[in-house]
């Protein structure tokens, strides 16, 4: 087994608007603090793995098709890429197609100029609950926060660190005028200036539910930083209790599309809790206009996903577009499976099943219930097999 990794400064290189917030509609240029994308690849003579995470919203599967396809030219054996996205709300817009062009050209030099190293793998997974950057953003409404963390060791040498958490990086307000790591960046290169020799990587877990919005002290750097810090304090203590290690000598992907059925029964607004916060009736108010755009066109709904499924050693990865609410992390073993979301490809959010609150994230999420039902079924799946 071979691995390689790689960090890339993927800042636009022009003006070009954000793309998380609806009142993001300039192109700006100031950058606070960079934009990376994060290369993992592992080499087993029969197949090359690229994990790829990046500090956007998230791109469509079409940009994760074509870096998947060009590395494949230039390849004797398979390649399989996957590309995930921190969900900053701060990065370059990802529909824009001058910024497409660029991130795929980045990422494609990037893998091709990577150095492999022999190695002689181990691994230690962890995880536990952690919800102090993020909780539930709904009233009355619990969410799964899990904090996961898969360190590779080459030898008694820690060399990469994975970190799963899953909060909506949206910390900062909408009118924040640069670019933006958000907490993950932050988290990233704070926890690398400490141990240098460590490549850290984040993956955004199945976060649809879970904001800052009841635990942030201010939606500036300041407050990024508060928050940051608590993750990487908790990082930093997982890290110190990394005593069972398996070994990791084999590499696994499969990929298996979902058909997706779509439903528009209206949304019964009696159903609204008396005691919602303003911001939560103001988000409400603009899912009602989401919904209704949706449904003057409904062509830009998608008509299938690419669930896939990474399997390192005895640990899985499963990868997912959507924003799905914490409720599918009951699909997965949190023994030995992890979940990230905006993979694969960016799509919608997906609440929980039956679950019959009204927010926001209830107005785009178009799913049918039976729809509901076989993307849970494959999640479990892909995580027990």
């Amino acid at each position: 087994m071979k691995f390689a990794k790689s960090i890339t400064n993927i800042n636009a290189p022009f003006p070009i608007k954000q793309s998380g917030f609806i009142q993001q509609v300039n192109p700006i240029e100031q950058v606070h603090d960079d934009l990376h994308a994060r290369i993992l690849a592992f080499d087993d003579d029969k197949m090359i793995l690229y994990l790829v995470s990046c500090d956007n919203l998230g791109f469509r599967i079409n940009v994760q098709d074509e870096i998947e396809h060009q590395l494949s030219l230039r390849s004797t054996k398979p390649c399989h890429v996957v590309i995930s996205s921190t969900h900053t709300h701060f990065g370059a817009d990802p529909h824009d197609e001058r910024y497409q062009h660029f991130f795929i050209d980045k990422i494609v030099q990037a893998c091709l100029s990577l150095e492999y190293e022999e190695s002689n793998l181990l691994m230690c997974y962890q995880h536990e609950k952690f919800d102090q950057v993020g909780r539930s953003r709904i009233s009355n409404h619990i969410a799964n926060v899990v904090l996961q963390t898969l360190s590779i060791y080459n030898g008694e040498e820690r060399v990469i660190t994975l970190i799963t958490h899953n909060c909506h990086p949206t910390i900062l307000n909408g009118d924040t005028p640069y670019f933006s790591a958000e907490y993950p960046g932050y988290a990233l290169k704070k926890l690398s200036e400490e141990h240098k020799d460590t490549f850290f990587t984040f993956y955004q877990g199945a976060s649809g539910d879970i904001s800052s919005r009841f635990t942030r002290i201010s939606q500036d750097y300041a407050g990024v930083e508060y928050l940051g810090s608590f993750l990487i304090d908790e990082v930093n203590e997982l890290l110190t209790k990394e005593k069972s290690f398996i070994p990791l000598n084999t590499i696994d992907f499969v990929s298996k599309q979902l058909p997706l059925e779509h439903d528009f029964t209206p949304i019964d607004l009696s159903l609204m809790p008396a005691d919602l916060t303003e911001r939560e009736i103001e988000t409400i108010n603009v899912g009602i206009k989401v919904r209704e755009s949706l449904l003057q066109d409904t062509s830009q709904l998608p008509e299938s996903v690419n669930i896939s499924r990474v399997k390192l050693g005895d640990i899985k990865i499963i990868y997912s577009p959507n924003e799905l609410f914490s409720y599918y992390t009951k699909a997965i073993n949190e023994e030995d499976s992890m979940l990230v979301c905006y993979s694969n490809g960016y799509s919608p959010y997906v609440t929980g099943i039956n679950e019959n609150f009204v927010t926001y994230e209830k107005f785009t999420d178009t799913l049918t219930t039976p729809t509901k039902h076989a993307l849970f079924d494959l999640i479990k799946e892909l995580s027990e097999n």
